[in-house]
């Protein structure tokens, strides 16, 4: 099986979660896979649409942060993959409304402009998003600073099991303790 990691807005597939992650499968029968993601949502989601397009008759395991996982738990709903959903994007306009304009990636320090046709292409996806594959991991930090975990679980929880960790963050503290729970999804 393949396990492909989404991460977020403004990160890389080289970020210290997927470093992380990918230590975590080395020695496994899976194949860990950190695509980076063009900045700009629009781009992000047509390269989406090919690269995982070609993988649609593959067993593959999706896990993704933040906007990652708001891409993990479409993709995995549209071709029936398990997907794991860390500190998810729930709503699109959390992120339009704070990122419209001038950004920074946090990795690679490139700057860019997130246009309208970006926040159209969230919306669309959003609006056409069906509910979270049958076999859906959600994975929820209560201290994440950026984005209301309470949206994640009204979106994505009725269709996935849940874990809420007390405090942590945005960027998700509890990776080590939530592995067995990732783990137990995919084999």
């Amino acid at each position: 099986m393949k396990v492909i990691y989404l991460h977020g807005f403004a990160s890389s597939g080289n970020s210290s979660k997927s470093d992380w992650l990918r230590e975590q499968f080395a020695d496994s029968e899976f194949e860990f896979v950190s695509p980076d993601l063009p900045n700009n949502p629009a781009q992000a989601i047509s390269f989406l649409d090919d690269y995982l397009g070609r993988l649609a008759d593959h067993k593959v395991c999706l896990i993704g942060t933040s906007l990652g996982g708001f891409y993990a738990a479409f993709y995995g709903a549209k071709h029936g993959w398990p997907a794991v959903l860390i500190n998810p994007l729930a709503d699109v306009y959390d992120l339009i409304n704070s990122a419209m304009g001038e950004n920074v990636n946090f990795a690679t320090g490139e700057s860019f402009v997130m246009h309208r046709a970006d926040a159209d292409a969230l919306t669309g996806m959003s609006e056409a998003m069906g509910k979270p594959a049958a076999a859906s991991l959600l994975l929820l930090d209560q201290g994440d600073e950026l984005l209301d975990y309470s949206k994640a679980i009204a979106r994505f929880g009725s269709e996935s099991r849940t874990h809420l960790f007390d405090g942590g963050s945005h960027r998700f503290d509890h990776l080590p303790e939530a592995m067995p729970e990732i783990l137990s999804l995919i084999t």
